[in-house]
């Protein structure tokens, strides 16, 4: 157990020094958002541009989201003795499960709100970073979400039983003779007798 949590720390200072070291610089009025830069990133020293920075914020606070929620759900389980070892494989995974949930998420966010001639500098880093921390943190609830959804728009309407056809419409009586109103077959008139007995007779 205490392996377990020291690993989860481990992952969360790392996720948290990622973020600081990747967090885009702002934009200067006139200048190239896009040109490459050189971070530093741990013990790696890459060229970055800044759509690449922002994956990796969204890659790394969506681990850091998650892993908040693991570590409360772990000590919770550890406060009332029913923390079970089956357990700490999902607890190691899911940092990873809510980092990627928070890519594709983001992924399709910039795919369907923003344009094709829209740069990374209109991005706002702090939007994005804020929607990648909720989805790690929330990653069952957004997973349950997306099903919804998509099972909505790509499930195909099932054929009902019951057709919204109206009743076909009756054709208009004829008029009752010497009362100018109209009359139906086997409906009493004025005189008290049916039409149709009146008529045979």
């Amino acid at each position: 157990m205490i392996v377990l949590v020291a690993v989860l720390l481990l992952l969360a200072a790392v996720s948290a020094t990622v973020l600081l070291q990747a967090w885009p610089q702002p934009a200067s009025p006139g200048g190239n958002t896009e040109r490459v830069s050189r971070t530093r990133i741990l013990i790696w020293n890459p060229r970055l541009a800044r759509d690449t920075r922002l994956f990796l914020v969204v890659f790394s606070i969506g681990g850091l989201g998650s892993l908040i929620h693991v570590l409360r759900s772990a000590y919770e389980y550890v406060g009332n003795r029913r923390l079970r070892r089956s357990w700490f494989l999902m607890y190691l995974l899911e940092p990873l499960v809510g980092a990627s949930l928070a890519l594709v998420v983001y992924c399709v966010l910039r795919g369907g709100l923003t344009t094709s001639v829209a740069s990374s500098g209109d991005i706002n880093p702090y939007g994005v970073a804020s929607v990648a921390a909720l989805v790690g943190m929330f990653s069952r609830q957004t997973v349950d979400k997306l099903s919804v959804v998509f099972n909505t728009l790509l499930t195909p309407p099932r054929e009902s039983t019951d057709q919204l056809v109206g009743p076909a419409a009756a054709p208009p009586a004829a008029p009752v003779p010497g009362t100018g109103q109209a009359g139906s077959a086997g409906q009493p008139d004025a005189a008290g007798g049916s039409s149709d007995a009146r008529s045979e007779g």
